[in-house]
């Protein structure tokens, strides 16, 4: 008997429709912006993002679960129709800039965005995030801010408690997704002619759904970036980040650190961040420019447990490398549109070879995204 295949999202017309609703939207707009010579008083700035994006593995699946996807096994694993899909975005930010201080601005922002998958709703996601942003004499200023998503859904695992209530039937794959709060702070300082030095420090709560609480955590980011201005039109930036994640563990009520046999996902990252930023010559007057990054993270799992008792984050070691591309136009002083192509690849190791093919099996995956922006700015 023939299994039938589940086709894949075919993304080119949609892709093509979008582009070219936002390329004359802007274009419609831009003899109308320019001609408006009257300035407002009020100096609150709204932003509007508008775009769309292709991303060919929504749920970061490795190869082995991409074919049984395919194939149509694991009953009750998989709840999208796709794996892969469109992507369209939404997002508001207003920002309102003050003189509390002299002539140092501290400017105030409010932000709200939603991404919306064309076929998988399953994926829809939103996040909200506040700041305050103070200028201080001899080129110095620093941002407090706060974000937060209420759902993020991940993918649909088995929860072993099912399991062992019901057996492993598809009522026993459960949804695993979280809530977040993040609470960041950064501050930089100018020096010399071209040279930007910023420290960061963020700290993240993630609240798991009842099936997975085991994996909340208590996450630290601690970071230093370096931006070089090395041309009129060039600009280098490294970073470093070091990330620490302390997981809760355990579930149950009557369970502690001491006594659970339960996955512990606690671990300790480094990121190591290099990119540029070139500004292209005008195209038609217009400003242009081009910026590119590469990561590398490597992430070191602590559990306590032997890897008979968890196989999963037992001697672990994830190792990924980003890479980001973007090129982006300003239209007018209010209008800008980018296009950005980044690629995702993760190597999952262990340093034992009892789960060395159970974790790459499970954990390697390859993503690519591809999409549009279209950003409009005006004053109230």
């Amino acid at each position: 008997m023939k299994i039938q295949l589940k086709k894949r999202y075919k993304p080119i017309v949609y892709g093509l429709t979008v582009f070219c609703a936002l390329y004359f939207l802007a274009i419609n707009s831009l003899e109308a912006q320019e001609k408006k010579s009257k300035k407002n008083k009020l100096d609150i700035e709204v932003q509007v993002n508008l775009g769309a994006s292709y991303d060919d593995n929504i749920l970061k699946y490795s190869d082995k679960y991409l074919d049984r996807f395919l194939n149509g096994e694991d009953e009750g694993r998989f709840h999208i129709d796709t794996y892969d899909d469109m992507i369209f975005l939404t997002a508001l930010q207003l920002t309102s800039t003050h003189k509390f201080f002299g002539k140092n601005k501290t400017v105030f922002d409010v932000d709200a965005a939603q991404r919306t998958y064309l076929v998988n709703n399953v994926k829809n996601w939103n996040n909200f995030s506040v700041g305050i942003r103070q200028y201080m004499p001899n080129r110095i200023s620093f941002k407090f801010s706060y974000s937060y998503i209420p759902e993020f859904y991940v993918r649909h695992f088995r929860d072993e408690v099912w399991v062992d209530e019901y057996g492993y039937v598809p009522i026993s794959f459960q949804p695993y997704a979280f809530s977040k709060d993040d609470y960041d702070f950064w501050i930089q300082k100018y020096f010399f002619k071209g040279t930007r030095l910023k420290f960061s420090i963020s700290h993240a709560l993630y609240f798991h759904n009842e099936h997975y609480t085991e994996y909340d955590s208590k996450d630290m980011y601690y970071g230093m970036y370096i931006y070089q201005q090395v041309l009129k039109n060039l600009r280098l930036e490294f970073n470093y980040m070091y990330v620490t994640s302390d997981a809760k563990g355990y579930d149950a009520a009557y369970e502690t650190l001491e006594n659970t046999n339960g996955p512990n996902a606690t671990f300790e990252e480094d990121r190591i961040t290099a990119g540029l930023f070139w500004k292209l010559p005008k195209l038609q007057k217009k400003k242009q420019d081009f910026s590119a990054k590469i990561a590398f993270l490597n992430r070191y799992y602590q559990s306590p447990h032997p890897v008979e008792i968890d196989e999963l984050h037992a001697g672990r070691v994830d190792k990924n490398i980003r890479m980001y591309f973007n090129y982006q136009i300003t239209l007018n002083k209010s209008m800008k549109l980018e296009a950005f192509y980044n690629w995702y690849f993760r190597d999952t190791e262990t340093t034992s070879d009892i789960n060395r093919e159970f974790v790459s099996d499970e954990k390697d995956y390859l993503q690519n995204t591809v999409g549009i922006e279209f950003t409009y700015d005006f004053k109230l």
